[in-house]
């Protein structure tokens, strides 16, 4: 009778022995990346913690938002227009059609990093002097709207956005609006009531062709002395305190830029920001 043979069981054990210790060392391997992963995961979840308490602390810092447009650029290539440029802060600049220095000024503000939008013509109750062949006025057709919005927009192309030139008669004329919300439409500008008339249906238009729209607060310089401007300013602020921002429009004037040299370090100070006007319509879009 044979013996029995023991080695081959053993070597079959041996085997077994391996093949377990292989396993658990890829199950080790495998599974510490995930505990590294995981303490990574945390961190970057503490990080992300600190940053938005850091945004929110920001945030509560901030006393209000204050949107300054400023008409009537296009007039004038001097040192008043060109220190509006040398503000320190965010400014729109709203670029009349039809004069001597639109484009040039157009061209030197985009560069300096200014928003640029047209400050559209538009029929007035009074005389209406002056872009002939860029105002809006009641009587004229669809197809001559479209074209002197198109026009301006071609000699401005740097433009996002529209604002109306006094306009009184136009913006409460619902058939002239409709034809100028149609055109923004189409081009994806928005538009800024001015409001130079309490008739204005300016909102309702652009609201019902989905036009991105806001509307003026306050303007700050239709008294041209500084003390009045100032007192205007400090208006534009309680409004941004209150709702969270407001829209001031001011124009091209001696008196305006050097109220704003003494007035924005201390609203600054204060704890307002100073923003473009296309941020604050993209907050209160209607689209």
């Amino acid at each position: 009778m044979n013996e029995l043979d023991f080695r081959t069981p053993f070597i079959y054990f041996l085997l077994l022995v391996i093949i377990a210790l292989l396993v658990i060392i890829k199950r080790i391997s495998v599974e510490d990346p995930i505990i590294h992963d995981s303490k990574d995961f945390i961190e970057d979840q503490a990080l992300s913690i600190e940053e938005n308490k850091t945004l929110n602390k920001k945030a509560e810092n901030i006393k209000g938002k204050i949107v300054l447009i400023i008409d009537d650029f296009g007039y004038r290539n001097d040192e008043i227009s060109d220190g509006f440029l040398n503000l320190n802060i965010k400014i729109t600049c709203a670029v009349i059609p039809g004069h001597a220095h639109s484009v040039s000024f157009s061209n030197k503000a985009s560069e300096k990093g200014f928003e640029i939008i047209v400050h559209m013509p538009m029929e007035n109750s009074g005389n209406n002097k002056g872009e002939e062949n860029f105002v809006l006025l009641r009587n004229l057709d669809s197809v001559t709207v479209r074209k002197r919005i198109k026009n301006a927009f071609n000699q401005i192309p740097l433009a996002i956005g529209m604002n109306n030139h006094q306009g009184s008669m136009a913006t409460s004329d619902l058939r002239i609006m409709n034809f100028v919300a149609e055109v923004l439409k189409e081009e994806n500008k928005f538009f800024i009531d001015s409001r130079t008339t309490s008739e204005t249906v300016a909102e309702k238009v652009m609201q019902s062709w989905g036009v991105p729209f806001a509307h003026r607060n306050v303007f700050i310089d239709n008294d041209p002395e500084e003390e009045k401007i100032l007192s205007q300013l400090e208006y534009l602020a309680k409004i941004a305190e209150r709702d969270g921002y407001a829209i001031g429009i001011g124009h091209v004037k001696k008196s305006t830029l050097e109220a704003l040299k003494i007035k924005i370090p201390d609203l600054i100070s204060e704890g307002f920001v100073f923003e473009n006007v296309s941020e604050i319509i993209s907050v209160n879009s209607v689209n």
